[in-house]
């Protein structure tokens, strides 16, 4: 069991955490807790401690082996036996902290930069690298699927300058290569183990919660308490791939490319936006697309920004999308994908009242509690409902213009081979306005060949899914109940889709996860 600790003023990190650690662990291995309870926990999570709180978790690890993470500023009763030094910040945070906008054929980053030491190895981490923020389209889109690290005091920005030593550092603020201060330390207390990031909600927006999810299951997994962790990717496969196209403005012109990803053996969504419906123009295609078993989404109604501006739009496109496609092709839609990516909370409260069962979003530059790390269930909202972050945008605007064009997506694929993620990648159908920066559908198809080359060439047994395959496994997955007893933590549901099995990290060892699976 991880206990969480926070107190009210960071009621909202704390709620953002508990989804993102419940998300890994599963529901019930996760508990918001109040203070009296850390004696009982052995594994603690605590987001800004203050002086008395870090004097009790100071104690608290010495007393037995324990696992502890902190997010976020750390007091002096921490400082002090932790040798951690206050430094200055960095100046003009405008500088560092921001990304120009991407040009065409190109990407643009922040100087200030996330560089992972050596150190740590020991979460398969070195080498890690990324920019407080990054674009690879305009202003919106990070191909690389993480969220911006901000430099102005809110739960997602770096907590305070402060420089751990030496022998602790894990990652650095890095501004034109040079490290300023810490952005994640591990220290060592007694026989337990501290991990800390110095930002309110850690890294719960981006890759690097895997090392987050490395100390949890594996980290002195012979002398310290461990958490399992569930994989994101079904057992039996090393990678998991999604693809959809938002039809915005055409439908029918995706037949092209749905052609040439049958050819490939590869699955291809459709979300759709249901005022293209208002004639039977695209009617046959999309019967055909359903009989052949292609996978349909709700792509909203009016594909209004921000859902329309409140819960009562949210509700209303929601019910007259999902009416007019089913009116269309004959298909309920369960799953939404958000207009421009913009997934507000007001607009998920609506989607959950209108009986959808997840929704896909997330993007850099709006609503950073929906780029999340692991798919699955979200603060705020009933168990059921869940939500998956797509970032990378396979789109003529998006090659680059000099070297290998797929660059770029090719290092979104890796990097979520490398951390175990369900990988979902998203086109537009060309439409009369706009054709998303391709030339024309053979530059499109042949691009999309070499993407789904290249994701066979790296992995050795992966896995395509239809976003409702997908969807289907991730509300499977965080559905899945793991209790804890005195022989071990026993799973005593986990009830995947037909054809799939759940995998489980623990204490070194990867393992199907199934009902009475025991974890000792």
């Amino acid at each position: 069991m991880i206990h969480v600790f926070a107190a009210r003023p960071d009621a909202v990190a704390s709620s953002l955490v508990v989804a993102a650690l419940r998300r890994s662990v599963s529901h019930d291995l996760v508990a918001p807790t109040v203070p009296d309870g850390l004696p009982e926990a052995s594994i603690a999570v605590c987001i800004h401690p203050d002086e008395a709180r870090g004097e009790q978790l100071w104690c608290w690890l010495h007393e037995q082996p324990r696992k502890l993470i902190l997010f976020g500023r750390l007091p002096s009763s921490l400082r002090v036996p932790f040798d951690v030094r206050v430094v200055e910040w960095p100046a003009s945070a405008e500088s560092w902290a921001y990304s120009a906008p991407a040009p065409v054929g190109g990407c643009a980053e922040s100087a200030g930069r996330i560089v992972y030491r050596q150190k740590a190895s020991a979460f398969a981490a070195a080498g890690w690298e990324r920019a407080l923020e990054r674009f690879d389209f305009a202003d919106e889109w990070n191909n690389l699927a993480y969220g911006a690290i901000r430099a102005d005091g809110s739960l997602w920005a770096l907590a305070e300058p402060l420089q751990a030593p030496e022998d602790c550092g894990l990652a650095d603020l890095a501004i034109d290569g040079e490290a300023r201060l810490t952005y994640c330390a591990m220290f060592e207390a007694g026989a337990s183990s501290v991990l800390w990031f110095n930002r309110p909600v850690g890294p719960i927006d981006s890759f690097e919660w895997r090392l987050v999810e490395r100390f949890l299951s594996n980290w002195c997994s012979d002398t310290q308490p461990c958490c399992p962790v569930i994989s994101e990717i079904p057992w039996g496969h090393d990678s998991a791939i999604t693809m959809r196209l938002d039809c915005d403005e055409d439908i029918t012109s995706a037949r092209p490319l749905w052609g040439a990803y049958r050819q490939m053996d590869v699955p291809l969504s459709l979300a759709i936006h249901s005022s293209n419906l208002h004639d039977d123009t695209h009617y046959s295609f999309l019967r055909e697309f359903g009989e052949a078993g292609g996978a349909v989404l709700s792509h909203t109604a009016t594909h209004a920004p921000n859902w329309g501006g409140s819960y009562e739009a949210a509700l209303a496109e929601g019910m007259e999308s999902r009416a007019r496609i089913k009116a269309a092709t004959g298909v309920s839609v369960a799953y939404a994908v958000s207009p421009f990516h913009q997934s507000p909370a007001y607009a998920l409260a609506g989607l959950c009242d209108a009986d959808y069962q997840g929704c896909i979003g997330g993007i850099i530059r709006n609503d950073p509690e929906f780029l999340l790390a692991r798919g699955g269930e979200l603060a705020g909202l009933p168990r059921g409902f869940i939500g998956h972050s797509q970032q990378t945008m396979l789109h003529g605007d998006c090659m680059l213009a000099e070297g290998d064009p797929l660059r770029i997506f090719k290092a979104a694929y890796d990097r979520a081979y490398e951390i175990r993620t369900l990988f979902g990648y998203l086109d537009h159908p060309f439409s009369v306005r706009y054709q998303y920066g391709w030339s024309d559908e053979a530059q499109r198809i042949d691009a999309h060949r070499r993407f789904i080359q290249h994701i066979r060439t790296r992995a050795t047994n992966p896995l395509f899914m239809d976003e409702i395959q997908a969807m289907d496994f991730l509300r499977a997955r965080a559905a899945i109940k793991i209790a804890e007893d005195a022989a071990g933590q026993i799973c005593h549901a986990a009830d995947a889709p037909e054809g799939l099995a759940f995998g489980v990290e623990f204490r070194n060892v990867f393992q199907p996860l199934a009902c009475g699976t025991t974890l000792t």
